[in-house]
């Protein structure tokens, strides 16, 4: 029996998700959900997967809660999160299972992760990582971080349970970061697992449009605002919209050429609405 099952959240995934799924080793578990997806993606996976455990959903509810629905279906010791648009490589879950039992405090351990074009994916901090922790060099081993994970977060099911997984209050963007700081709290490790590893195409688990940038910024300001008020205070949060919000809107409204523009209005909007009190996960993807 897999002592690992991995859990997929797909909106929109069908051109990536056949990589995926055939990525992935006969024999383990594999639970995908149809995240309100409106293509092919159940089709496409379960003609590339016919032994897929699939879960839908009526809608969107994002990703930390998509992942929660999922991980409700997995028995196993862990459990992998992992981007539709991701692949494993040969023997990286066996790898990360043989480090989970060398590090028996860890809450959550990540493979490296290297894009399509062979770059390393590596130094994401959350927002509380003080600056000289920012530009840690590439370790030549296995190492503890304030962050793991995104792309593909490899989970100790236990720990994972005993936090209560992801915040059902973000939709999107920034659920890694607060479980990162959740697990950290319990004195759980959070370990990067060095010599095992995936790929990762970045940015294609959905298909693009401008609208969906849009409300992409709109989540990630929101999710800002949330950490900050989640994790350092009401005080704290309320002092870093003064910073930030007139920044943005500003930038917003006097480079109307610049094509990072659509970025800040978005933000900025998030952060308004974060302000006014509305709740990410009752906005949904596209908040009007």
């Amino acid at each position: 029996m897999s002592r690992t099952s991995i859990v997929i959240v797909a909106y929109n995934s069908a051109a990536v998700l056949p990589g995926c799924l055939a990525s992935i080793p006969a024999g383990v578990p594999v639970v995908l959900v149809d995240n309100g997806c409106t293509d092919d993606s159940v089709a496409v996976a379960q003609a590339a997967r016919p032994d897929i455990i699939l879960v839908r959903t009526p809608t969107n509810l994002g990703f930390g809660r998509g992942a929660n629905r999922g991980f409700e279906k997995v028995s196993s010791d862990f459990g992998l999160l992992l981007n539709a648009d991701a692949r494993l490589t040969p023997g990286v879950l066996t790898a990360l299972e043989a480090a989970a039992d060398r590090y028996p405090d860890a809450g959550m351990l990540a493979p490296e992760i290297f894009g399509d074009d062979g770059a390393l994916q590596f130094g994401h901090a959350t927002p509380f990582t003080p600056p000289r922790g920012r530009a840690m060099p590439m370790p030549a081993g296995d190492c503890c971080l304030d962050y793991v994970g995104g792309s593909a977060m490899f989970f100790r099911m236990e720990a994972f349970r005993a936090i209560g997984g992801f915040d059902p209050s973000i939709f999107l963007y920034g659920e890694d970061d607060d479980l990162c700081l959740r697990l950290t709290a319990r004195r759980l490790a959070l370990v990067h697992v060095a010599g095992c590893r995936i790929i990762h195409a970045g940015g294609r688990s959905s298909a693009p449009s401008p609208r969906l940038e849009w409300c992409k910024a709109f989540h990630q300001g929101w999710s800002r605002m949330h950490l900050q008020a989640k994790h350092r205070g009401l005080r704290s949060a309320w002092l870093l919209f003064l910073m930030r919000w007139p920044e943005l809107r500003l930038k917003a409204a006097s480079r109307r050429r610049d094509p990072r523009r659509v970025k800040w209005h978005g933000r900025a909007a998030g952060m308004w609405a974060w302000a006014r009190g509305r709740k990410a996960a009752h906005m949904g993807l596209d908040p009007g």
